[in-house]
C-alpha cells in the first residue's frame, strides 16, 4: 500500500512505521464505520477494536481504558486521569483519546485531553519527558471546526471520517502525491500539516520562545496562531480531497482494502 513505499530524499516520515500503519487502518475504521452498540456499549466496542488493532498490528499499549498513568508515567497534580491509550518507546510517546459519539465532540473534551497532557508531562521523569509525546484523537463522528481548530494550535491530530488526516496528506506528500500537487501547495503541506501533528514539547517550546520574544520566532503564534490553524484545516479540506484522488487512481479501494484487513485480523466488529 502506499504508505509503505520509500518517503523522498530529506524528507523524513512525522512517525515511527508502526504507529504510521496504525494511524491508516484507525482511518480506515472511522471512515467505513458500522460499529456495533448504542451509548456506552459502543464506546466500548469502539476502544475495543483499537486495542485488538494494536495487539494485531504488534503494537504494544502501555495504557488502556481505566489506566491512570500515560507511558506508566503519573500525573503532577496527583489527579487520576484516566487514559484511553497510550504507547511508549525511545522514539515517541503516544496518548489516544478515542471517541465514538452520535454529535459532535464537544470543546471541553479537547480540552481535557490537553490538559490530561500536560499534567502527565510535567509529571514525567526526565528522561520521558525529553521524548516527544504525539497526541491523538480518533473520533467516529466528525467534530466542529472550532474544535478541529483547537487541536492543530496544540499539535493534536485528529482522525475522522470524510477528511484524510493532516498527518496522513503529508506522509502521502512525500511518498509520491507530490507530483498531485503545486509548489506551492507542496510548501503548505511541509509547514502546515506537519506544525498541526506536532509533539506537546515542541508546542510549549513555542510558547516559551514567544513569551520570551526570542530571536528564533516560533512558527506560528500570538494573533497569526488562530489563522494557522485555520488555514491547516482548509488545507485538509482542499489538498486533502486531492490526495485522496491520486491515492484512489493508484490504489482502488484501499480503505475499504484496510478496513477489510482488519475485519479478518480481529474477527469482526
Amino acid at each position: 500500500m502506499w504508505w509503505k513505499k520509500p518517503i523522498a530524499k530529506n524528507y523524513p516520515s512525522l512517525f515511527p512505521e508502526n504507529i504510521l500503519d496504525l494511524l491508516v487502518r484507525a482511518y480506515a475504521i472511522v471512515e467505513v464505520r458500522g460499529l456495533s452498540g448504542y451509548g456506552s456499549e459502543r464506546g466500548r466496542n469502539f476502544e475495543n477494536l483499537f486495542y485488538s488493532l494494536c495487539e494485531r498490528r504488534g503494537i504494544h499499549l502501555s495504557e488502556r481504558a481505566g489506566s491512570t498513568s500515560l507511558a506508566e508515567q503519573h500525573s503532577a497534580s496527583g489527579l487520576r486521569h484516566e487514559v484511553d491509550g497510550g504507547t511508549r518507546d525511545v522514539t515517541c510517546v503516544t496518548h489516544w483519546e478515542l471517541k465514538h459519539l452520535t454529535t459532535k465532540l464537544e470543546k471541553n473534551e479537547l480540552l481535557i485531553f490537553n490538559s490530561k497532557s500536560l499534567d502527565f508531562l510535567q509529571g514525567s521523569s526526565q528522561f520521558y519527558a525529553q521524548i516527544p509525546m504525539n497526541r491523538f484523537l480518533l473520533s467516529g463522528y466528525n467534530i466542529r471546526d472550532d474544535c478541529r481548530h483547537y487541536a492543530a494550535l496544540w499539535g493534536i491530530a485528529v482522525i475522522e471520517p470524510q477528511r484524510l488526516p493532516l498527518p496522513l496528506i503529508y506522509e502521502a506528500t512525500v511518498r509520491g502525491a507530490a507530483k498531485c500537487l503545486s509548489e506551492i501547495d507542496c510548501r503548505a503541506v511541509q509547514n502546515l500539516a506537519v506544525w498541526s501533528c506536532r509533539s506537546l514539547q515542541t508546542v510549549l517550546n513555542e510558547i516559551e520562545d514567544w513569551c520570551k520574544a526570542a530571536d528564533k520566532k516560533p512558527l506560528y503564534c500570538g494573533p497569526d496562531a488562530l489563522r494557522a490553524a485555520k488555514s491547516a484545516t482548509d488545507l485538509q479540506e482542499q489538498i486533502g480531497a486531492n490526495i485522496l484522488d491520486y491515492l484512489d487512481e493508484l490504489f482502488p479501494d484501499w480503505i475499504d482494502e484496510a478496513a477489510e484487513g482488519i475485519w479478518k485480523e480481529v474477527g469482526g466488529w
